[in-house]
């Protein structure tokens, strides 16, 4: 019988782009090409970070989980035509391995504040109890990647290897449910969290992604766009950013501009149902992102939350 206590919900992981770089180059590699400090992670752990072009903008947006012998990305939809050539690019010169395995095993996601003690109990042994955590368990025989992102305002578990989709029926053997796309876009953006190709795309500058906290160390050594994340810093702001709204009207078709008198200000660029209101994510310029401010458009009200 299901266990009616567990309030777990999973779906078919939306990490869609996985890359591996691997070789004895490896950390010096990812270190020159991200914005965060890759280097200072100690392995089982990972960093929320940008891959940028030369010109400081939004290559790819993702995490970077590193191990021993090797770091991978992982990036919510499809990144990978623009992310693995410029990674492959600059690895001709490098000794490291680019390898693409978006396609390669199972993989879900899990989450929920239940998820490390009813994953444990599954599993026989312990899980990763902190964000940005990963750990390898062996599990029928079959090994199992666990990592801890932090993309949902909830606790949530990626599980990737072979046996992942018999761990998703025990799951719901144990009254966990299964869900579609649609329950982790409202968890996604109820958190911020962008996904890229639809709220950031390679047009936007870095700090427009407004993740400045979690995606960029202003600290470490140079990398690739440093130059223009740095001259950004400096100047204190960017002329738009990614922010958090509630739309009291409606809006049906995504992108949809938001337009006062006749002027685009910004684009709604995700909308899901949380808590019964229309939370978003838009991109708006600065004369009007402010937390709280509201604007009034013909879309209706629109309030900017964070």
């Amino acid at each position: 019988m299901p266990d009616q206590s567990c309030q777990l919900l999973w779906t078919a992981s939306p990490w869609a782009t996985w890359i591996e770089i691997s070789g004895p180059s490896h950390l010096r590699f990812v270190q020159g090409l991200c914005s965060n400090d890759v280097a200072a992670l100690e392995a089982g752990h990972g960093c929320e970070a940008f891959i940028p072009t030369l010109q400081g903008k939004i290559l790819a947006h993702g995490y970077l989980w590193k191990s021993t012998d090797r770091i991978e990305f992982a990036g919510l939809g499809n990144q990978t035509p623009g992310l693995l050539p410029h990674l492959q690019k600059y690895a001709m010169i490098e000794d490291v391995e680019v390898a693409d395995r978006s396609t390669s095993g199972e993989a879900i996601l899990v989450w929920g504040e239940e998820v490390a003690a009813v994953l444990s109990a599954i599993l026989g042994t312990e899980v990763p109890l902190g964000d940005l955590e990963q750990s390898e368990v062996i599990w029928e025989g079959n090994s199992l990647r666990l990592f801890r992102p932090t993309a949902m305002n909830t606790a949530a578990m990626e599980i990737r290897g072979e046996q992942a989709t018999a761990v998703a029926s025990l799951l719901s053997e144990k009254g966990a449910k299964e869900v579609g796309m649609n329950a982790f876009q409202q968890s996604r953006i109820a958190q911020r969290f962008p996904w890229h190709g639809v709220d950031i795309t390679p047009e936007h500058l870095a700090q427009e992604a407004n993740r400045d906290d979690q995606a960029i160390s202003f600290k470490k050594g140079c990398y690739l766009g440093q130059e223009t994340v740095a001259r950004i810093d400096a100047l204190g702001h960017v002329n738009k950013k990614l922010v958090a709204v509630r739309l009291l009207g409606t809006c049906e078709d995504l992108p949809q501009a938001i337009v006062v008198e006749g002027k685009e200000i910004g684009q709604v660029t995700s909308l899901a149902e949380v808590d019964g209101q229309n939370i978003g994510l838009a991109m708006i310029r600065r004369s009007h992102n402010a937390a709280g401010t509201k604007i009034e458009c013909e879309l209706g009200t629109i309030e900017v939350l964070k």
